[in-house]
């Protein structure tokens, strides 16, 4: 086989990167689609995987000088993707103790980190938990700040991470960028319309609303979680932490029967499609219910 039959071929290089391109646009078509910015950070990580071709993926928003964890997919291990987006939540890593995370949100560029354990200025307490031993960080940029950051990795599988990885995570941290931008233009334009005059003449408030909304929407869901009841939560909390059905109803001392009726409550009350897509919701607002 010649090399342009190599390249050519439908297993080629050229051809599983032309793949996995068409993954990413697909995948951002779909998020584009989202009502909202905490429902876009929510579903992101899950679409990385799914479209893009990576095994895990986690979104952070950059808080000042910190790290702040807010959405996690890893289908293969839920109860390991609890558990780091557990641990992430609490330790809120300073950038300066992130070496490549700091390069990625100065230089607005995307980095390639090999051999995690050979590799300085990384924050161990996370790359020990993750057991990774290379990731991908693409910054998400919206009117020139780095607001968020990608990572993403093939973890649990032979393959390594290259350039192509690297750069169509960043295509995606590009469109992430963009999304939020469109999302924050329909907000204005539904205020626009609702009469809203002082959202839409003010262009200090249109200013905090594009770039404050995925803060607020963040910061607790308070109609959606507030719609659920004490038991609803209780149920919803244990799912984040990575618990079966079986699990759940010996927990809180109640059948199998139950708790699936508890999850299609929560389900409906959160518009998730799926546990994971609620796991993720509920996560990406920060809240736990005690």
């Amino acid at each position: 086989m010649s090399a342009m039959d190599v390249l050519t071929h439908p297993s080629g290089p050229v051809a599983e990167a032309a793949r996995r391109l068409r993954g990413v646009q697909r995948a951002m078509t779909r998020l584009s689609s989202l009502d909202s910015v905490a429902r876009l950070v929510a579903a992101a990580p899950r679409e990385i995987c799914r479209g893009v071709g990576f095994e895990r993926a986690m979104l952070s928003h950059i808080r000042g000088d910190r790290l702040a964890f807010a959405s996690v997919s890893f289908e293969a291990d839920p109860i390991m993707a609890a558990d780091f987006a557990r641990l992430a939540r609490a330790v809120r890593p300073r950038l300066d103790r992130c070496a490549p995370e700091h390069e990625a949100v100065v230089r607005q560029m995307p980095v390639l980190v090999r051999d995690t354990q050979k590799a300085s200025g990384l924050f161990r307490p996370l790359t020990h938990v993750a057991r990774t031993t290379s990731y991908v960080i693409a910054p998400i940029v919206r009117d020139g700040h780095t607001v968020g950051l990608l990572h993403a990795d093939h973890f649990g599988t032979d393959r390594g991470l290259d350039e192509l990885d690297r750069e169509l995570l960043w295509t995606f941290a590009t469109g992430i960028g963009w999304a939020m931008d469109d999302i924050a233009g329909r907000g204005l334009r539904r205020a626009a319309q609702d009469g809203d005059d002082a959202v839409a003449d003010d262009p200090s408030a249109q200013a905090r609303m594009a770039g404050t909304e995925l803060d607020g929407e963040l910061s607790g869901a308070p109609g959606r979680l507030a719609s659920m009841t004490a038991r609803e939560l209780e149920v919803l909390r244990l799912m984040s932490d990575g618990a079966s059905n079986a699990a759940i109803g010996q927990a809180l001392v109640i059948s199998q029967a139950t708790v699936k009726s508890h999850v299609r409550h929560i389900l409906r009350k959160l518009g998730a499609a799926n546990r994971t897509e609620a796991v993720s919701l509920f996560l990406a607002t920060g809240r736990r219910a005690a």
